[in-house]
């Protein structure tokens, strides 16, 4: 799993997971010891990618799905840097129907793009995904102010 062309398989494999709403085949990607960090949603939050413990992305993909049910991802440019991880750019959107993380909802659309690093073991299994966008876009966008 050392070639860059298979790095960049299994990131096209997540996404494509994860743009039909099939968590169980994203997270069957990743290692059992696979973490994830969201920044700056969630004030850095740092947990597994899949597991028990309530705080996974599984968890918050699903969350995300059931408040913005039509969530989609366009991935616009996978690229492996010189130390094998995957750097993903993809725009995340959908319509919220629901409150998430106490959000309530406008029933607004939003699409903001979003910077994976997707760190890949030479198994071809995820072994740390990390996430950065720009709330305030976000925040924008369905409505919501903070203060």
């Amino acid at each position: 799993m050392k070639t860059t062309e298979n790095r960049e398989k299994v990131a096209k494999e997540f996404f494509n997971a994860y743009k039909n709403q099939d968590i169980k085949k994203a997270v069957s990607l990743a290692s059992e010891e696979g973490t994830f960090r969201y920044i700056p949603l969630g004030e850095n939050g740092i947990g597994k990618i899949k597991g028990e413990e309530g705080t996974t992305w599984a968890d918050i993909a699903n969350a995300l799905i059931g408040s913005f049910p039509d969530l989609t991802n366009d991935v616009k440019n996978i690229s492996i840097d010189n130390q094998g991880n995957a750097i993903v750019q993809v725009f995340i959107g959908g319509t919220q129907e629901k409150e998430i993380l106490g959000i309530p909802s406008k029933g607004k659309y939003y699409n903001v793009e979003h910077l994976f690093v997707l760190k890949i073991n030479d198994e071809g299994l995820i072994e740390e995904i990390t996430c950065y966008w720009d709330n305030w876009d976000w925040f924008q966008q369905i409505g919501y102010n903070p203060s």
